[in-house]
């Protein structure tokens, strides 16, 4: 009967709440901007000042206070105003410090000497944002329905992809305009993205989360950690965070040692991010919708070896190939690979519980941010030990052994995830 009555719910909650879904993305660009800024632009700009790459690990701790998401999503999830909203209680508050310690780092230009006083910044900032994501998150793991989630994700990732295309090509407007104006307008663009969200009226809590406090029950950590898709979603996600970050995090020093000036890198980047991201938002709610998560994924991770002989063949020449080509190929690996990015990011959605998705999300993303950090802070050691030539087929191999851990484990999980979720709305 409780199974009947489940599907009974989800067969009705059919249609598309697109302005949600708009609001959601939206909010997203939050995110995506000052994480492509401090991941890309920041490490260009330093590589330019002559930081050694065994140093790069210096610029990967920020990175590390949201392995502390698991810790403070209890917090965010048991707190907040209902009057203002439970999630919003903390995007306001939240954004307004992360747009300040931006618009502090403009007293403070790129320099050797000045490194640590920014690291510190960005750690600041990194953990009060942290607090940040898992209220957003959280709001879109709760509000999105199965059918909107493959729209929703895919808006997400896209408007995602332009607050990147800002955030890597804000070295153009450091070179055009300077260090000061550009963190004056990354502040100024933190709280815009927010505003769409802040001034809509959050909507009540999932059906399982009032169940649950119905039981008297809050959320809990020990409950995420013992459900059985735990013990698959939680290894993937580290595998996932780091695969993408071993070869990300090396990408801007590989561009400045080429020799490629702020402006050039910053344009490849903002088009490649861009229309790489366009192509793939549009494609992936057709190809989830025919094809499915799982193989939709495959078609992405193919790409992937693709990718690094791109990065090899550009390694080994003496003069890059002119812009038409190198932008052509660039956007091409990123359309490819943005597939199995995409499917990926749907699934995490899919899979967090809706009684206590603050906490559910924060985990699964704390796990995330600890590969994330962990491959930014020995990538360097290996690009310098190694070269270029080696480091990107082996930064693909750490990409595929997690997508290969995704694909062959994805329908169990789905098998796990949609036997807990019968049970959570059971009294």
């Amino acid at each position: 009967m409780e199974a009947a009555a489940y599907e009974a719910r989800a067969a009705a909650a059919s249609g598309k709440d697109y302005r949600k879904l708009v609001v959601l993305a939206v909010l997203h660009m939050a995110q995506y901007f000052p994480a492509a800024f401090a991941g890309t632009a920041i490490p260009f700009l330093f590589r330019k000042e002559g930081l050694p790459l065994e140093m790069f690990w210096l610029l990967a701790l920020p990175g590390y206070t949201r392995f502390l998401k698991w810790a403070m999503a209890l917090v965010v999830d048991n707190f907040g105003s209902r009057r203002i909203g439970r999630r919003k209680s903390w995007i306001i508050p939240c954004t307004l410090i992360g747009a300040a310690s931006y618009a502090l780092l403009a007293l403070f230009p790129p320099s050797l000497t000045l490194l640590h006083i920014i690291v510190g910044i960005l750690i600041f900032k990194s953990f009060v944002m942290a607090a940040q994501d898992i209220a957003v998150d959280a709001y879109a793991a709760e509000s999105m329905t199965d059918e909107e989630r493959p729209l929703g994700t895919s808006l997400i990732n896209f408007l995602g992809g332009v607050a990147g295309t800002l955030g890597t090509g804000a070295v153009i407007v450091v070179e055009m305009f300077g260090w000061e104006l550009t963190m004056i307008a990354a502040s100024a663009m933190l709280i815009i993205a927010a505003l769409p969200a802040v001034l809509r009226k959050e909507p009540p809590p999932p059906e399982a989360t009032q169940r649950r406090e119905a039981r008297g029950e809050r959320p809990s950590l020990l409950t995420a950690f013992k459900r059985k898709d735990s013990a698959f979603i939680l290894p993937f996600m580290f595998l996932f965070g780091f695969g993408a970050s071993f070869l990300g995090s090396m990408v801007p020093p590989f561009w400045a040692d080429k020799g490629l000036s702020l402006t050039e890198y910053g344009t490849l980047s903002a088009i490649g991010v861009a229309a790489g991201g366009a192509l793939a938002a549009t494609a992936i709610p057709w190809l989830v919708g025919r094809l499915g998560l799982r193989r939709t994924g495959t078609i992405g991770l193919s790409v992937v070896p693709l990718q690094a002989f791109m990065y090899f063949t550009f390694s080994e020449m003496e003069n890059l190939p002119i812009w038409p080509v190198l932008i052509g190929s660039y956007v091409l690996a990123a359309f490819g690979v943005s597939l199995y990015s995409y499917a990926a990011s749907i699934s995490r959605f899919r899979w967090a519980s809706k009684a206590q998705a603050g906490t559910d999300y924060a985990l699964q993303s704390s796990i995330w941010n600890l590969g994330v950090s962990a491959a930014a802070s020995v990538s360097g050691f290996v690009a310098a030990s190694l070269g270029w030539s080696l480091f990107f087929p082996i930064a693909a191999a750490t990409i595929c052994v997690g997508g290969l851990f995704y694909l062959i484990l994805f329908n169990r999980i789905e098998r796990l995830v949609q036997e807990r979720e019968l049970t959570e709305i059971q009294d």
